[in-house]
């Protein structure tokens, strides 16, 4: 779904739209297995909005973005979105944070008592690296960061490199099981990203995988490291979306050339990293207007200078 609304500081398509998100509750009525067709019932979530009244027509009130929509362009937003079309969902391999935390945490007790390392039995998809052959894309990135890691690697420089490389795979790990791809690692933590045709579960999932981070690292990760000696870990995590381009950096003078992304969305992921608490997720307003519902709920608004991103009272939050 997308909208002519004038917001400068968010990023259009190709078609100078702004990319919005209207939550549906889906419920099967039948289905038949011969032609492989389904019916459903759609409505907008009960739990995002309410109905209102303007000018005598019904109209649907956002409860958390304070928009709102008539009935009408609803009902042609149903049959554009389901009358047909393809439904693009690519949900991660892993089920339930916390059960896979479990396994991973005795595959890392295992390994760092001297046995080999153990494949998680989800499949993580394989690294790749972006491409941008059609100009500029549309992802979503998430900054992670260790805290006080100047002072860990100072205390016992043998220790934090050994935690660090149980973390970082873990992790990276996990990136793979939301269909991502690390995109570069910071000595202290890694910057990640998710890249999918379907916006809103590409903006679900980075939700998703901040709060897996977390779990992985509770749940797994640190358990094992503190069991072996070595030391615990706290992280900062950022996340935001926008448009994104790919430009390669040449020194001609030296030979030097490197791809790099250039976007606005990376900076602003890293600058919320850097003023999250330890172990908390902060996601910006741009991912924010795109998540389901269920994350939503999770959100509170937290204090942001927004001149930090160059973005005057762009807005924050930690989601629980």
């Amino acid at each position: 779904m997308t909208t002519d609304r004038d917001n400068d500081w968010r990023d259009k398509d190709e078609a100078g739209k702004v990319r919005v998100r209207f939550d549906f509750e889906i419920e099967p009525i039948r289905s038949d297995e011969a032609t492989q067709m389904v019916t459903v019932r759609v409505q907008p979530n009960r739990r995002r909005y309410s109905i209102v009244e303007v000018n005598g027509e019904r109209h649907y009130l956002d409860k958390f973005l304070l928009t709102i929509i008539s009935e009408e362009d609803v009902k042609e937003m149903a049959v554009a979105q389901f009358g047909g079309l393809p439904v693009i969902y690519s949900p991660p391999s892993i089920e339930s944070a916390s059960e896979y935390a479990s396994v991973r945490q005795g595959a890392i007790a295992a390994e760092l008592r001297g046995e080999s390392y153990v494949v998680p039995t989800e499949k993580a998809r394989p690294q790749s690296q972006l491409s941008f052959a059609g100009g500029t894309r549309f992802l979503t990135f998430l900054s992670v960061d260790i805290c006080g890691s100047s002072g860990l690697r100072r205390r016992d420089p043998e220790a934090f490199e050994r935690a660090y490389d149980i973390f970082l795979r873990e992790l990276a790990t996990s990136v793979g099981h939301f269909h991502g791809a690390i995109l570069k690692t910071t000595g202290d933590g890694f910057i990640a990203t998710i890249d999918s045709e379907g916006y809103t579960t590409q903006c679900d999932n980075t939700v998703d995988l901040g709060l897996t981070f977390l779990a992985v690292l509770r749940g797994s990760v640190n358990p094992a490291l503190e069991a072996a000696g070595l030391p615990a870990l706290t992280i900062r995590v950022g996340a935001d979306c926008g448009a994104a381009r790919l430009r390669k950096i040449t020194v001609p003078a030296t030979g030097f050339e490197a791809p790099e992304v250039a976007s606005d969305a990376l900076n602003r992921a890293v600058k919320i990293e850097q003023t999250a608490a330890a172990n908390e997720l902060r996601i910006g307003r741009g991912l924010y207007e795109l998540v389901h519902v269920q994350w939503l709920e999770r959100c509170q608004e937290v204090e942001f200078d927004g001149n930090d991103v160059g973005i005057e009272g762009y807005q924050v939050y930690k989601v629980e």
